[in-house]
Formats: C-alpha cells, structure tokens, sequence
C-alpha cells in the first residue's frame, strides 16, 4: 500500500469506531485489489486526497491560463 505524501500531512494511524456501508467496503477491497477493510477504506480515503490535489492543480493552470490570455491579447 502506497503512503500518501502531499501537503504536511502526518502519517499517524488512529483506531476509529465507525458505521460505514458495507457494499461499499466491499466494492473498494475489489477496486483496490486489497485483502482487508482497513486497506481499502485507508487507500479510498488517499485517493481522495490525490484527487483533491490534481483538481487544485488544474484550477491554478485554469487561472494561470486567464492570465496568460491577457499578455497575449490584441489590442
């Protein structure tokens, strides 16, 4: 299982007692091919992550873009 690096993030395990919906943990242990609950909710929850990063980036190239547009503009 891949550790997630970005941000300051500090990788501390902690028990939790959660309600979670069970067809879901079992569909994510299938996604991720992992053999337990713990891996799959610890990789779903890193995907997340990774997801929020690479919409972060895309925005940041989107305004960049804007910006990019002015220099350029005919006048």
């Amino acid at each position: 299982m891949y550790g997630y690096n970005g941000g300051a993030m500090k990788s501390e395990m902690v028990k939790k007692t959660m309600e979670m919906n069970q067809e879901y943990i079992d569909r994510l242990r299938e996604i991720f091919g992992v053999r337990t609950e713990k891996e799959a909710v610890n990789k779903a929850m890193e995907m997340a992550l990774i997801d929020d990063e690479i919409i972060n980036a895309h925005r940041k190239m989107r305004e960049a873009g804007h910006m990019i547009d002015r220099v350029f503009e005919r006048r």
